[in-house]
């Protein structure tokens, strides 16, 4: 019988040990993030327009990369814009323009730009407190207006 307690209580204890380790998020049903973590985030966003370092025309249909979230594409006028969850702290962000893969534009090369959002201020509302949570800090801008070197063929 004491076998029995015993194995009982360390097949328990096994399955306890395989629940959900990340902190504070107490269900998981609820999407995995920031805001349901209880973690302080915020938006960090880079808006700004590629232009043709030749011809200094605008660049349309250029990729952009904001870590590892989905890329966007530039306007017809080369604008962008891109975001990103962080926490709101100082930090620096990888913008990869015209990456190699599927969408790469062979006229322009790939080019990598490092942005430092540097004791950034953020713009709050009281909706996007209901709407966010009671961690979320705002949103923080950054311009970035890049010029790209296209490819000489001869």
């Amino acid at each position: 019988m004491k076998r029995m307690c015993l194995i009982a209580v360390m097949f328990a204890g096994l399955l306890a040990s395989c629940a959900d380790s990340i902190p504070f998020r107490d269900d998981p049903l609820k999407p995995d993030s920031l805001a349901t973590r209880e973690y302080p985030h915020a938006f960090f966003i880079i808006q700004g327009k590629t232009t043709d370092s030749i011809s200094l025309e605008p660049v349309p249909g250029i990729s952009v990369n904001l870590r590892t979230e989905t890329p966007v594409f530039t306007e017809e006028d080369g604008s962008f814009s891109v975001q990103t969850t962080a926490f709101p702290i100082s930090q620096e962000f990888r913008v990869v323009f015209n990456a190699y893969g599927e969408h790469h534009n062979p006229v322009y090369l790939p080019e990598t730009l490092y942005v430092h959002f540097m004791l950034p201020t953020f713009r709050l509302t009281q909706d996007e407190i209901l709407e966010h949570g009671p961690k979320f800090f705002g949103r923080t801008y950054m311009t970035v207006d890049k010029p790209l070197s296209p490819l000489a063929y001869e």
